[in-house]
């Protein structure tokens, strides 16, 4: 059995390895086979060391020929495994003393020549057809691990966690591409697949899961997101190693609920990342993972609400940085407009920026779709709390500059325009306006439909919630799209002929952020639902009628 711990002094070529020239990198791990791979990577002298030992009884004084010492971690600490997290710590207390760095690595599952894990694919490829898609977890390879290794020496930061998982992929896929050749193994496959017709395979998946959910800390053997409980959890799975295996989310709704799906990655979800203190009379700081729901619950106890409030409530402030969030609003029409600084992490330049709205950096990564940017912390304006009534009209077949005068009604707190069926001659329009003295009977709490009341009730429950989300990923096909006022013109002349099922209209002004849809002009939100089988033929209809075509990334199914 290998040594639990190795250290490795690693010296540049044509160097002597010395403590005087300051080259020697030891690299610590906790009984992994695969640190004897990661080793060969590091082209340098090897020596492998058991710290259980005293170090000075085997001959090293770490202290006087180390600089820098990377310690060799598993993922297993995301999952609440306290061995895992008990081991780091204890290493790290040990080698505190140091005036190098040491950086701790939290590796996904290593293969490499030694690995366990590249044993067990090898020796059990065969399998692969028993194995069930839905297992999945995260594999690096020992060069790539080596090579972070290599750049955090040299980058010279410090002390730090950094978590490094590899590709997020089925078990399944990753068996057939170590299968072994041969005709045994071709005769053990094609017995596996005969056993999978059978649901072999998915029988064991299921008694499988039934024992994560006694064990959690063997979630590392099958998962598909994390939910860091911490901003030191949430940075170590964000670093520059890690970036692009990892998608970052809030509530997680794009892939709940519109079934957005990211190959190859894993999602981070900041739900758990959720404070909010008040930093203002008018201004609170949430983290950002705390929901608007959270936010409103926050805001109510001091008679204070937010700005803008969508329909549904359970998304995290966080994503309204890079997601257009909409909703009741006269003087702002997104929640990022009332944004009044931000905390980021960008790791590509591996640094945190604290900007307002109007600096280069925040211009340059709000609505980025194309930023790796981590949104930390918001500061963000509320006001006192109002009360609201609604103004109901139902009009026939209007034409759009009809529908167009009610959207600008500046007056209203908001207006929402609703359609059924395309076909529907029958156009509803709802104006709220906020009133002190709004009579009991009529008043509102938010200015908000009734559908979009309804929805937060359904969240609200676990079931219902499961449900809610299951029948929009599998049945509806979801689309928020933002058209010029000649643009609506010509969608509102030609849409009676579309299989729409649900349309509702709301319009948003221009903000002048260069990433954002309303970059150079107002727009008109129409928010549209139908049947998965229809979504080709309004596919269709879009290219052959519009030259640009503006969706919301966060209300977009798949």
């Amino acid at each position: 059995m290998a040594s639990p711990f190795l250290l490795i002094p690693v010296e540049e070529p044509g160097q002597r390895s010395t403590a005087s020239n300051g080259e020697i990198v030891l690299i610590a791990s906790f009984g992994n086979p695969a640190a004897a791979d990661v080793a060969q990577c590091m082209a340098g002298r090897v020596r492998l060391l058991d710290l259980k030992q005293p170090w000075m009884s085997q001959g090293v004084e770490i202290e006087s020929c180390a600089n820098f010492i990377a310690v060799i971690g598993s993922m297993a600490a995301h999952f609440g495994d306290e061995k895992a997290a008990a081991e780091e710590t204890d290493v790290v207390r040990r080698l505190r003393d140091l005036a190098g760095g040491v950086v701790v690595f939290r590796a996904g599952h290593i293969i490499g020549e030694h690995s366990k894990i590249g044993v067990w694919l090898r020796r059990f490829g065969f399998a692969y057809p028993l194995v069930p898609r839905r297992l999945r977890s995260c594999c690096v390879g020992v060069q790539e691990l080596a090579d972070a290794i290599k750049h955090e020496q040299h980058a010279g930061r410090g002390r730090r966690v950094c978590t490094i998982l590899g590709p997020n992929r089925p078990w399944r896929d990753r068996l057939r591409e170590h299968r072994t050749p041969g005709a045994l193994s071709a005769l053990l496959t094609g017995i596996c697949f005969i056993l999978a017709i059978l649901l072999v395979g998915q029988f064991v998946a299921f008694l499988f899961n039934l024992l994560l959910r006694c064990r959690p800390s063997l979630r590392l053997w099958n998962f598909d997101t994390l939910r860091p409980r911490s901003f030191g959890e949430l940075l170590a799975l964000c670093n520059p190693h890690n970036i692009d295996y990892v998608k970052v989310v809030g509530y997680n709704n794009g892939i709940v609920h519109f079934g957005q799906r990211f190959p190859g990655k894993t999602v981070v979800s900041t739900v758990h990342c959720n404070r909010i203190v008040r930093a203002g009379t008018d201004v609170i700081k949430a983290d950002c993972g705390a929901t608007i729901r959270k936010a409103t619950d926050f805001l109510a106890a001091n008679g204070q609400e937010l700005y803008v409030l969508p329909n549904y409530s359970y998304v995290c402030l966080g994503t309204a940085f890079f997601v257009p969030i909409h909703g009741s609003a006269s003087k702002f029409s997104t929640v990022a407009e009332t944004i009044v600084k931000v905390l980021l992490y960008d790791p590509a330049n591996d640094r945190f920026l604290l900007t307002t709205p109007n600096e280069p950096a925040f211009r340059e990564h709000v609505y980025n779709l194309g930023s790796k940017a981590l949104v930390l912390r918001l500061w963000i304006q509320v006001k006192p709390k109002a009360r609201y009534f609604v103004q109901k009209d139902e009009l026939a077949a209007p034409d759009h500059d009809v529908l167009l005068g009610a959207l600008h009604d500046a007056a209203a707190s908001n207006v929402e325009i609703r359609k059924g069926k395309a076909p529907s001659p029958v156009v509803q329009i709802c104006k709220f306006f906020s009133a002190e003295n709004a009579a009991s009977a009529q008043a509102l709490e938010f200015p908000r439909d009734s559908l979009g009341r309804l929805w937060d009730r359904l969240e609200e429950s676990p079931i219902t919630s499961f449900l809610m989300h299951a029948l929009t990923r599998h049945i509806a096909w979801h689309l928020e799209l933002f058209f010029t006022t000649e643009e609506f013109a010509l969608f509102w002349k030609t849409h009676q002929a579309l299989p729409l099922r649900k349309i509702q209209i709301r319009f948003i002004r221009r903000d002048g952020w260069p990433h954002s849809p309303f970059c150079e002009h107002d727009c008109i939100s129409v928010d549209l639902f139908m049947f998965r089988w229809h979504r080709r033929t309004f596919q269709a209809y879009l290219q052959q009628n519009f030259a640009i075509i503006r969706t919301n990334p966060g209300k977009s199914s798949q």
